[in-house]
């Protein structure tokens, strides 16, 4: 029984540890269901992110721009075989009038590029390749810019956006 009931409290805690409070209720929810995905699947996924920055981006684009970045990058760490090489990074920041979003990975594959963003590595590239795409469409969106690149076995996309500017008064 006590077992029973201290693997229950061992559950519970990782259940609260995986959630996010990052002051974007939105953002809150996308990382504390990728976080719960890591955890069941031996990926350390760390994030230190201000998600108060991201209130001028609509629903839909805070959700496809994280949850395609962490769904490529848990899907390539995942393949590695030592957990502790299973390692996912996020930030949100604020920087010179600009909100940069950084997803880092491990990668110990050499990646091919083309038109600035890796190539599928996926059998059948009519259906797969379109994350990364779809990331780059919506940064434009709001006429921001993405920029990938692998750097001593660590892919690092950056999503730099423009910060509005706030109305005088508010």
């Amino acid at each position: 029984r006590r077992a029973a009931w201290l693997h229950e409290m061992e559950e519970d805690i990782k259940t609260y540890e995986a959630q996010n409070k990052t002051g974007n209720p939105v953002l809150d929810t996308v990382l504390t269901s990728k976080s719960l995905y890591c955890q069941k699947h031996g990926i350390t996924l760390t994030c230190v992110a201000d998600g108060t920055r991201l209130g001028f981006m609509s629903v839909m684009d805070i959700c496809t721009i994280f949850g395609n970045a962490l769904d490529n990058a848990m899907e390539h760490v995942r393949s590695i075989p030592q957990e502790e090489k299973r390692l996912i990074h996020v930030t949100v920041s604020a920087r010179k009038g600009f909100v940069l979003l950084r997803f880092e990975n491990y990668c110990q594959d050499e990646l091919a590029f083309a038109d600035g963003l890796p190539v599928t590595t996926k059998g059948d590239t009519n259906y797969h390749g379109y994350g990364l795409k779809s990331i780059r469409y919506t940064a434009q969106k709001y006429g921001g810019s993405i920029s990938v690149s692998v750097k001593d076995h660590w892919f690092e996309l950056d999503v730099l956006l423009p910060q509005p500017q706030t109305a005088v008064g508010q």
